[in-house]
């Protein structure tokens, strides 16, 4: 089996730049990771592998059919259906490997959206493709139905591809990752390296902490050079006027005699020698600084501004219902900088209780203080942060747009007020407008969910170094990122339509 991708071009319609420059990669049986920021490709270069998209020059080679498996469910196939129902036997291991009954086949559209990711998997190995590329396939999924797919996965033994930044999900499957980052020019940088995914972004990071290393000693070599050279000439033009017979007495003969003997020993033109020496040292390692290259590495130092202090926060004893459902809360005080994680299945109410908590908060006129982001904005939050961003002034957009930045983001678009901004991009729209006003309590409805591995990796350095006085509820199902930036677990158990907080 074999997936190859020969001299691939690519620039989207009306784009200023190539995002794909005479790329190549080649992929085998066994699972691999592509992650890297937003806006890097990622989804295009697997819908370009799939045959979805057509290059602007370039082959793509595979041995057989290539299946990409969207972020997006939007239902079954009547192929799927036609493959799931085809009677073999290992449609049904599938089916128990991923707890996947014929009752749910016949509810399809009422699932969960863990089920529904489930069942789009089923659909996606029912094919028996030969190479699999699965793009975000664990957004919004708990560790139940994360664990399930894992062990799906790992029956799989085509080409597998999987685009995603849940460290733990990767690592499971994969120990090749290729980061995708785009250059200061806008094209696409790859690096394809045989380790899992967390350990493919510290080695990354130490390639790039040693190129720059390396860059910069060039650098400091080329100055040193031309410093050197520099003085030489500045003491043979001081010698050259030394030995001028300008202003000597015609009938001094002795001196003349000097001047001309001193010229003739040389000793000035070995002042000149060094100096063209020392140039072409400079010349040289202009040249080799030019093969070596600047690593891109994105600017650091991104930190939350310190917040007003607010005092322990409260809760009082209740039962938060919705529908049928009803989640009871004990009575809850939370000491300021208290760093807490919200753990559970999905539908146990997590988010239900982070919802009723801002609420609170809010009505205890707190709302200054505090920095909520849900999981998914409406249409109108959008549209208001959108406004928010284009209602600053210059000096202020630019921090902003320095902000997203630094969290991996490419936002030269965001000078278009027609463009739609991907889900993970409005989330550091988001945080990169509050992060100045000097919010003290953070509340984050799953804040990896859209993001990239970049984003992720600066909020967790973020929430560890420098969020110390911050009182932090996070919902999440990393559990990577929760044990980099809490201290406290909670955890919401829910039996049949009742629930309860567990701290």
């Amino acid at each position: 089996m074999f997936l190859q991708l020969e001299n691939i071009f690519f620039s989207y319609p009306g784009s200023g730049c190539e995002l794909f420059s005479d790329l190549s990669l080649s992929f085998t049986e066994g699972w691999t990771c592509i992650a890297g920021a937003n806006g890097a490709g990622k989804s295009t270069l697997m819908a370009i592998a799939a045959g979805q998209i057509k290059p602007d020059s370039g082959i793509v080679r595979k041995s057989g059919e290539a299946l990409l498996c969207s972020q997006v469910f939007e239902g079954l196939l009547p192929e799927d259906w036609s493959d799931i129902y085809s009677g073999d036997n290992r449609i049904g291991m599938l089916k128990s490997t991923l707890s996947i009954s014929d009752e749910m086949l016949e509810r399809e559209y009422t699932l969960s959206g863990g089920e529904k990711k489930r069942l789009q998997l089923l659909a996606s190995l029912s094919h028996f493709s030969e190479i699999l590329i699965l793009d975000e396939p664990t957004n919004h999924l708990d560790m139940h139905s994360k664990n399930l797919m894992i062990d799906a996965l790992k029956t799989f033994d085509g080409i597998g591809i999987i685009i995603s930044h849940d460290r733990a999900f990767a690592s499971a499957l994969s120990s090749r990752t290729i980061l995708l980052d785009r250059s200061l020019q806008g094209a696409v940088t790859i690096e394809d390296i045989p380790l899992s995914l967390p350990e493919a972004i510290e080695e990354s990071s130490r390639r790039k902490k040693s190129g720059r290393a390396a860059y910069e000693s060039i650098l400091s070599s080329i100055s040193s050079e031309l410093r050197i050279a520099n003085t030489l000439k500045e003491k043979s033009n001081a010698k050259q006027k030394g030995l001028s017979k300008k202003g000597i007495d015609d009938k001094d003969h002795d001196a003349k005699a000097k001047i001309d003997g001193a010229r003739l020993t040389g000793k000035d033109a070995s002042l000149d020698g060094a100096m063209r020496n020392h140039i072409t040292r400079s010349q040289q390692l202009e040249e080799k600084l030019e093969t070596v290259g600047k690593p891109l590495m994105r600017k650091e130092g991104l930190t939350l501004a310190g917040g007003v202090y607010v005092p322990p926060l409260s809760f009082p004893e209740t039962v938060i219902r919705i529908g049928d459902y009803a989640l009871a809360v004990p009575s809850l005080s939370i000491r300021a900088g208290s760093h807490i994680a919200i753990t559970g299945n999905n539908g146990s109410g997590k988010t239900l209780f982070l919802k009723a908590f801002y609420d609170h908060l809010i009505d205890q006129g707190k709302e200054r203080y505090v920095l909520y982001l849900p999981q998914e904005f409406s249409e109108e939050e959008e549209e208001r942060l959108i406004a928010s961003f284009f209602s600053l002034d210059d000096a202020e957009k630019g921090m902003v747009l320095s902000d997203m930045y630094r969290l991996g983001s490419e936002p030269a678009s965001l000078f278009s007020q027609k463009l739609a901004l991907s889900p993970g991009e409005m989330k550091k729209l988001a945080f990169a407008l509050s992060r100045r006003e000097g919010r003290s309590v953070l509340l984050m409805d799953e804040p990896t969910n859209h993001l990239d591995i970049v984003s992720m990796r600066i909020l967790e350095k973020m929430f560890r170094e420098d969020a110390q006085d911050m009182t932090m509820l996070l919902v999440s199902h990393d559990d990577v990122f929760l044990s980099n930036c809490t201290d406290v677990i909670w955890k919401v158990e829910r039996e049949g339509n009742k629930g309860r907080l567990c701290i």
